[in-house]
């Protein structure tokens, strides 16, 4: 009889579904933990003018040099336990150091710029590319997508102050998190925005023979495992 019951039992295993997992093609970003590792990227063509500027975010894009633009929301400011959000630290490979619930996932839209999913949001639009994107670590590291990435100049205003970083009053109201904010070229101070190095990007003056390829250097983040509550 404990024959045939060990007989059933595993029988009624092998007909169970396997689990398959695809990192790639995931809608949502990885929750920063104790042991993810937070870094920030820097990029180095020598001889340029984007040598050495550090990436950072600025409504719903990411640029080279400029502003961050973050926001944390009034009940955690009133607290006093909002990050500092004011650096651009990515986090295992394709997402952002971030406190909000389902963080914010790294992904290329069909334009070739690089931007992140909102808060609250998993949301990618069709066309879209999640990856992959590779985080190496050493002194420095690097952080790669497999076409590269390039750095394309914009127009607008180049205010150099180091960062934006939101935490409104207890009358102050959350930004929409249903949707990336519309970006303005420029107006964080970043004058390079950076895009997929495709030849066919959509791209500020519509001229790829512009845009400056550049190998992106990951340095870790020494201020702990979260550096914003979101990214805006």
């Amino acid at each position: 009889m404990k024959i045939n019951l060990l007989a059933l039992l595993l029988a009624t295993i092998s007909f169970l579904p396997q689990i398959h997992t695809q990192g790639t093609s995931s809608s949502s970003a990885p929750a920063a933990s104790s042991t993810s590792t937070g870094f920030t990227v820097t990029s180095a063509r020598s001889g340029s003018p984007i040598h050495l500027l550090q990436l950072t975010i600025f409504s719903g894009r990411f640029y080279l040099g400029g502003r961050t633009s973050s926001y944390c929301p009034s009940g955690v400011a009133q607290e006093g336990e909002c990050p500092p959000g004011n650096e651009t630290v990515l986090i295992g490979g394709n997402g952002l150091a971030v406190a909000v619930p389902g963080g914010q996932q790294i992904y290329i839209l069909r334009s070739g710029a690089l931007t992140f999913t909102p808060p609250h949001s998993a949301y990618i639009p069709p066309g879209s590319v999640t990856g992959p994107f590779t985080y190496t670590p050493g002194s420095p590291g690097s952080w790669s997508y497999t076409s590269g990435f390039m750095a394309c100049p914009v127009r607008g205003n180049t205010t150099t102050s180091s960062s934006v970083s939101v935490r409104p009053t207890p009358t102050s109201t959350k930004p929409s998190g249903s949707v990336t904010p519309s970006p303005t070229p420029g107006s964080g101070g970043g004058r390079w925005q950076v895009y997929a190095s495709w030849k066919n990007a959509s791209v500020p003056g519509g001229n790829v023979d512009e845009c400056l390829g550049f190998d992106p250097m990951a340095y870790a983040w020494r201020g702990g495992n979260v550096a914003a509550w979101e990214y805006i």
